[in-house]
């Protein structure tokens, strides 16, 4: 990691967690964000499905300190029934919302070229991915003991398929009490079978955290191909939502930037260029 980008990390972070409802800010942990703020593009609500009235999303979300949001990317805005979820991905990029009715489960997929009928069984070769709530507590348990074996011991039984042993598990330090956190690099033509956006030409990274024990669980992941330049874009999806998710809210400051920059260490060297 370049030495500017540690710098960043390595100053006190101010962390919202930026989730909407009815249109207001609801602040976590922490303050807004000295580094400013950042416009918000609304992802088209998904059809058939009831949530906030139109114009529910904020036109602009406070960047948490550490976090910086290249100039080609651009924060997202998924409005579900009660709540607005924020990811970063390329500018320019198609946004869609998924809203599983069940069990309640968030998703969003942003991506190149025109919106999926079924973005949750379409296969992209570039897409930033976030599971903001998994849908319930086996599901939460599901979404990361297949990466983080210490989400399914007991009492959790862990129904997630065996990692392909191409992935690489980076354990993010937290001293956080039950927090786990893991980074996670995927070579480009493999197929993860806990990361469903896998299997591609580009190399994935991902971030994936769980509160023990039962949840909750959240993930992203960011597929990107070389010439987009991945890294700067995929550190700020993944430290965007480890700085305004689940997490956030069990880490203290410092514990926070320390995660940061160990985030931004993994994803710089995973997709370093290779020779």
């Amino acid at each position: 990691m370049g030495g500017a980008s540690g710098g960043r990390r390595l100053r006190v972070l101010a962390v919202a967690v930026l989730l909407a409802a009815g249109g207001a800010l609801v602040p976590g942990a922490g303050v807004a964000s000295a580094a400013g703020r950042a416009p918000v593009r609304a992802c088209p609500a998904q059809a058939g499905v009831p949530g906030p009235p139109p114009g529910a999303v904020p036109a602009s979300v406070p960047v948490p300190d550490g976090v910086d949001v290249p100039t080609t990317a651009a924060v997202y805005g998924a409005r579900y029934p009660g709540e607005v979820h924020f990811l970063v991905a390329p500018a320019g990029w198609t946004c869609d919302a998924v809203f599983f009715a069940g069990d309640g489960g968030e998703q969003a997929y942003v991506h190149p070229g025109a919106p999926a009928a079924d973005p949750a069984g379409t296969r992209f070769d570039a897409v930033v991915q976030a599971v903001f709530v998994s849908g319930g507590a086996q599901t939460n348990v599901d979404l990361a003991c297949g990466l983080l074996p210490a989400a399914g011991a007991a009492p959790n039984t862990c129904n997630a398929p065996q990692r392909s042993p191409a992935t690489r598990v980076h354990p993010v330090p937290t001293r956080a009490p039950g927090l786990l956190l893991a980074a996670v690099g995927v070579p480009a033509n493999t197929r993860e079978p806990n990361l469903p956006t896998t299997g591609g030409p580009n190399r994935t990274v991902a971030l994936v955290t769980f509160q023990s024990p039962g949840g909750p669980a959240q993930e992203i992941g960011c597929t990107l191909p070389a010439s987009a330049s991945p890294v700067p874009t995929c550190q700020a999806a993944l430290g965007h939502l480890l700085a305004t998710g689940a997490a956030a809210k069990q880490l203290t400051r410092a514990d926070l930037a320390a995660a940061l920059t160990d985030l931004d260490a993994f994803t710089a060297g995973y997709l370093a260029p290779q020779p």
